[in-house]
């Protein structure tokens, strides 16, 4: 099962060409419990997404793309138009399609899953507060004498952002501990 979003935003600003993607990819990995009680342990059994020696049920990889092009009118280096793309890859479960699963069943899966998505979906916020800010600082990127530097401080200014970011996704774990404060508990829909 596979979902792609996208959003094309167009800027135009100080006659800067500007445009932006976001690409949403789901990876699934199965479970297949009989009963309710099942589901915890199919989910530590099945799940492929290991840290540091703990097991958990789902994750969100986010990465951003980007590219620029620059112009040298006058002595003068700037960024003439540029791109974005921030692609969000969410790994979770689901009952295999060829296992048939009781209501009951079915019902408390799909609200762990809900709540697990939701958790999932801040790490995917994270990364949209990246990009934007990417954009932003594009948009608005000071010229320069020479092009390389342009580069260089372009290149060392969004690493600097995706470094931020990322270090969002380790707070936001730490706060919610993995979303559980946000309800991502199976107990919860028992």
């Amino acid at each position: 099962m596979r979902f792609i979003y996208l959003i094309w935003i167009l800027l135009f600003s100080n006659s800067v060409f500007a445009s932006s993607e976001i690409d949403v990819q789901f990876e699934f990995y199965d479970i297949f419990p009989r009963v309710k009680t099942d589901i915890k342990a199919q989910l530590q059994k099945n799940t492929p997404i290991i840290h540091k020696n703990t097991k958990y049920h789902g994750r969100t990889f986010w990465q951003i793309e980007w590219s620029i092009a620059w112009k040298k009118t006058n002595g003068i280096c700037y960024i003439n138009s540029n791109k974005t793309k921030l692609n969000v890859l969410f790994e979770m479960p689901r009952i295999s399609a060829s296992y048939s699963a009781s209501d009951p069943v079915i019902v408390t899966f799909d609200k762990y899953y809900e709540a697990l998505l939701m958790h999932e979906n801040g790490h995917m916020n994270n990364g949209t507060k990246a990009l934007k800010a990417i954009e932003m600082l594009l948009s608005n990127f000071k010229s320069y004498s020479d092009c390389q530097v342009l580069n260089k401080e372009v290149k060392n200014s969004i690493a600097q952002i995706i470094s931020q970011y990322k270090s969002h996704d380790v707070a936001y774990d730490s706060q919610t501990e993995h979303g559980k404060l946000q309800g991502v508990l199976l107990s919860n829909f028992m």
